[in-house]
């Protein structure tokens, strides 16, 4: 059976983990902090799709073995999600042993073949990976594998401020000052209450901070918020949408954007972002690209701008991206085909587009959708689904098929 090297111990890491050790295969779990980390990190904020979404068939089998399940119907936070399906799936008996916490896989090759050899070669895939790891002393070793599952996420590569999605003049070197995600505006109330906040961003994320604005400033009435936009962004709840959570963010989040602690600026590219010496931040930004520079002054910076994919740690293998998505080219291109912007439209687009031109090497998960926003928890448990399909195209499959396939 095939070695199979999964990096990120997140929702989908552990779930091709539990499916590849169902069936039989050596797995180990590489995860450079430690297990769900990323979801751990946004646990106060609640998913706005219901457990069932969240969750596979295979998982729920192994975690009620010796745990009870969440409700079906419920909206669980990250935190929720964690103690409640992803610690007792991480610990059951099939992957107790798999994961390596506080190891950084830091690049992937081929033992003795370089990027641009055998290219388009069936020999290539006869030469195991090589996988460079780090701990958290810096020690570093390589270990092998026969095939490479990477389901690192985008959560720990946010996307940049600046004008054309690059670093605003001063980002980088305050990269570690600044809040990007979501941020828990009611449990680091000490750090946002009664404060100018600047917000950024117009998706999902950015809706969730503005409902929190809302009632983080109800709590304490000066505290203030300028809400920047690349463009005229409005929330508007989706007609008949099936998933409640969801409506209830948007209307929230419409609501608070007309309070008058809020200040909308449209059309707005950031320029250049200064820490002042009170430890405030001097933030320059330019409006429609007229070229007019404006400043403003806030407290605190809130960048819900999105993710990007980290794709450093296979720089030397034959992996073809989208230049648009940055996400995986075969999968990306299905991807432009929907003609629906809802996530909840979005299927899985089979086991042909997972493949790279690295045969044996797959990109699962949300960094498989690059920079898109679209996934979701189940595309993931349908894609493990599909890369089991090549990865066990020659071998008898009926033993998992039903419970694996459900």
């Amino acid at each position: 059976m095939k070695r199979i090297a999964i990096i990120g111990a997140g929702p989908i890491g552990l779930e091709a983990a539990l499916y590849a050790r169902h069936l039989g295969y050596d797995v180990t779990i590489y995860e450079k902090e430690t297990l769900a980390n990323n979801v751990r990190q946004w646990g106060h904020v609640t998913f706005f799709s219901p457990f069932s979404m969240n969750a596979s068939a295979l998982g729920r089998h192994y975690v009620s073995r010796n745990n009870s399940l969440p409700d079906e119907n419920a909206y669980l936070t990250g935190a929720e999600f964690y103690e409640g399906y992803l610690k007792p799936l991480a610990d059951n008996s099939l992957l107790k042993d798999c994961l390596k916490s506080n190891v950084e896989v830091v690049a992937v090759s081929r033992t003795a073949t370089l990027k641009r050899d055998l290219i388009g070669d069936p020999k290539r895939a006869t030469f195991p990976f090589r996988i460079l790891l780090r701990n958290e002393d810096g020690k570093e070793w390589a270990e092998t594998a026969d095939v490479v599952l990477d389901c690192s996420g985008t959560w720990s590569n946010p996307n940049w401020l600046g004008e054309g999605g690059i670093p605003a003049v001063g980002e980088r070197s305050l990269r570690g000052d600044l809040e990007y995600g979501i941020a828990d505006l009611q449990e680091m109330s000490d750090r946002f209450a009664n404060k100018t906040l600047l917000l950024v961003g117009s998706g999902h994320s950015a809706a969730t901070t503005l409902a929190a604005f809302k009632e983080l400033q109800e709590k304490n009435p000066s505290s203030r918020l300028i809400w920047m936009t690349r463009s005229d962004e409005q929330f508007t709840p989706i007609e008949d949408d099936p998933l409640a959570e969801r409506t209830r963010i948007i209307e929230k989040a419409a609501q608070a954007a007309k309070d008058a602690s809020v200040q909308q600026v449209s059309g707005a590219n950031i320029q250049s972002i200064e820490k002042t010496a009170n430890d405030t931040y001097q933030v320059t930004y330019s409006v429609d690209g007229n070229g007019e520079e404006k400043n403003i002054a806030v407290d605190e910076v809130l960048a819900c701008i999105g993710h990007s994919p980290d794709n450093s740690i296979y720089r030397e293998l034959q992996i073809h991206e989208c230049y648009a998505s940055r996400g995986p080219m075969s999968l990306a291109a299905a991807l432009l085909g929907d003609s629906s912007a809802d996530c909840l439209d979005q299927s899985s687009k089979g086991p042909e587009v997972l493949k790279n031109p690295e045969p044996g090497f797959f990109i699962l998960g949300m960094k498989s959708y690059g920079t898109s926003p679209n996934f979701l928890l189940r595309i993931g448990h349908e894609q493990v689904r599909d890369v089991f399909k090549l990865i066990n195209e020659d071998e008898e499959l009926d033993k998992y098929a039903e419970l694996a396939t459900a």
